[in-house]
């Protein structure tokens, strides 16, 4: 299961690059692309780490507008929080089991106990297995995916948690499908562009984090958490580069990569509620320090290992790697921030929030190949502001204004290094609780401008450039509720125009990779509470993204497209439950993100999964 998944029903929400299908590498929020998410409150976004697997997510947050500032640098479109499953005092066990088209498996445990008789001590364990193809040709994978946690109440005012996850992860690189001359369509979405002979390419990840919370009194308390996190990728991908003039003839070159990365952060914070007069606070000041270790080696031949994009023959020989073409470079950022936020109830009905966090970082980048060191220090102070207006029980008037500020980490094709990354957002809307609250809905519209975003380098596939400045702007609507005690819903729109203002190598105007002017989607769930068919839920979900820009300074668009899934429950015993999805039900042939004409990811086609679920 993939995360990405459950971002669809979160409007404004777009996937890019997620590295030939190794990473959550990139998504964008608002326009605005980050490589920013955050599980628990800390950035796990560093390197290369696998996609957080769903066996270990109690459910996942997406923070648009000055609120994604709390979990770190921040981006004034938005951020993603993933809340992890903790430990929990009730004993229980429960095995999850799951098959698909193209021989996918996937089985899950999830066990939790006390280990103790007053549960002030308790154990979690989630364990994931899964293999299988692919609908794309010679794409293979295999997961492993093990996550311990410990919590222990201390005493009544003393709690720790300790969380960790390790994944051992063997997947086959793949960029996608080839647009010659722009023109999708012209190949099988299911044609691989690699050499199978490469192999898998291996990512392990481990991470490890402890919480420590202590009540100091009744109003204040104090939190002390840390995490670790350490990866490591290795291996051969053959990867397309250019189209020939005769339009059928792809050349590509050979990759080796090894990358191994380290990050360790700390958090110290203190919370507490005050009263000036009539007015009440809730305090937040934070501290933070970060150190992220990037070390990456990569060799790379020319442009050989040709091969006709309609009628591929693989086992060509293994090209000699070119030593000019080697990238080896040593990444080192150590970042610290301090941030205060209070927030504020004025009255009944009015209430606000102001902060501010400061971020001091250095950066140094050695060069092995050029015998070059590039360093740089910034320092930035970024406020945000935000008022609640309740107009009426029902009725919630809101407006936000805030910055942003955070590194940007890797280099360009020349291994410089980029300057932060620098933004502004401002958002107004409106919160309305409908049908008795029943439903939820929040609309919004936005202005967001960014300086120095990283995209896709038009002259150097697999590099970056900072563009000069982007601009998103547009409304975004999300809903979700119990219409009835039958019928759930959740869904969202966003109109985003997102394009480049201003850049020296990107023209004015130019849209904003894999970004959809409109987007949309909604998942209705119908649940049967008696009678024969209780037990039993029916579900539909929709989703709508329109076309997108599909390379940097081209012409060169993906189409709009519109997938439909349905699905069904059934909760035979108390125990055991069984599930049926259906995924694009009418095999619509879609595209999901594109780097470049010729690295474009098409979308699973109509594929049928069941699945078991049994308590033990």
């Amino acid at each position: 299961p993939r995360v990405e998944k459950a971002l669809d029903f979160a409007g404004g929400v777009a996937r890019q690059n997620d590295f030939g299908g190794l990473t959550m590498y990139e998504y964008s929020v608002r326009g605005l692309t980050t490589g920013e998410f955050y599980k628990d409150g800390f950035s796990v976004n560093r390197g290369f780490m696998n996609p957080p697997d769903a066996s270990n997510i109690e459910r996942v947050e997406v923070l648009k507008g000055p609120s994604a500032s709390l979990y770190g640098r921040g981006d004034p479109g938005g951020t993603i929080n993933i809340v992890s499953k903790r430990p929990q005092l009730d004993s229980f066990a429960r095995l999850d089991l799951s098959a698909g088209r193209w021989d996918r498996y996937r089985t899950a445990l999830d066990v939790n106990t006390p280990l103790d008789e007053d549960g002030n001590m308790l154990y979690r364990m989630n364990i994931a297995v899964e293999d299988g193809n692919s609908f794309r040709d010679h794409r293979e994978a295999e997961r492993q995916f093990v996550a311990p946690s410990f919590s222990w109440e201390l005493s009544p005012d003393t709690r720790l948690l300790v969380q960790a996850e390790v994944v051992r992860n063997r997947q086959t690189f793949d960029r996608g499908v080839v647009a010659p001359g722009g023109d999708l369509g012209k190949v099988s979405r299911s044609a691989f562009y690699g050499e199978p002979s490469d192999g898998p390419i291996s990512n392990d990840n481990e991470t490890l984090q402890a919480e420590l919370e202590h009540d100091l009194n009744e109003v204040w308390t104090l939190r002390l958490a840390s995490h670790y996190k350490q990866g490591r990728m290795d291996g051969y991908a053959t990867e397309a580069a250019e189209v020939a003039a005769d339009g059928r003839t792809l050349t590509r070159n050979l990759r080796y990569r090894d990358y191994d990365w380290q990050d360790a952060i700390t958090q110290l914070e203190l919370r507490g509620r005050f009263d000036t007069g009539s007015i009440e606070h809730q305090l937040l000041i934070g501290t933070e320090y970060e150190r992220y270790a990037l070390s990456e080696f990569m060799l790379r031949s020319n442009n050989l290992r040709n091969i006709d994009l309609y009628n591929p023959v693989y086992g060509a020989s293994r090209p000699a790697f070119n030593p000019a073409r080697t990238v080896d470079r040593n990444e080192l950022v150590h970042s610290r921030a301090l941030n205060l936020q209070d927030q504020i109830r004025f009255t009944d009905k009015l209430f606000g929030v102001i902060g501010a966090r400061y971020d001091h970082y250095e950066q140094r980048l050695d060069n092995e190949v050029a015998g070059r060191r590039t360093e740089q220090t910034h320092e930035k102070v970024t406020p945000r502001v935000g008022v609640l207006y309740q107009l009426a029980p029902e009725v919630g008037l809101f407006a936000n204004a805030s910055q942003s500020f955070k590194p940007n980490n890797g280099a360009d094709v020349s291994g410089a290094t980029f300057d932060p990354e620098e933004g502004v957002g401002y958002e107004a809307g409106v919160k309305l609780d409908l049908f008795d609250g029943r439903l939820g809905l929040t609309a919004a519209a936005f202005h967001l401008t960014k300086e120095n975003v990283l995209t896709s380098d038009p002259a150097n596939y697999g590099f970056q450039i900072a563009a000069g400045e982007v601009r998103s702007r547009g409304i975004d609507l999300q809903l979700a509720g119990q219409l009835t005690d039958a019928i759930r819903v959740i869904g969202g729109y966003a109109y985003v125009d997102a394009e480049v203002t201003s850049d020296n190598t990107l023209a004015s105007g130019s849209r904003l990779l894999n970004v959809p002017r409109h987007s949309g989607s909604l998942l209705t769930t119908y649940e049967f509470l008696d009678g024969d068919l209780s037990g039993l839920s029916l579900g539909g979900a929709v989703n709508y993204v329109g076309d997108r820009a599909g390379q940097a300074d081209s012409d060169f668009e993906l189409p709009s497209y519109t997938t439909v899934d349905l699905l069904a429950r059934y909760k035979a015993t108390e125990k055991l439950t069984l599930g049926v999805n259906l995924n694009n039900a009418f095999d619509r042939t879609y595209y999901e993100r594109s780097y470049s004409n010729v690295w474009v990811m098409p979308g699973e086609p109509r594929n049928l999964s069941v699945s078991l679920s049994v308590e033990l």
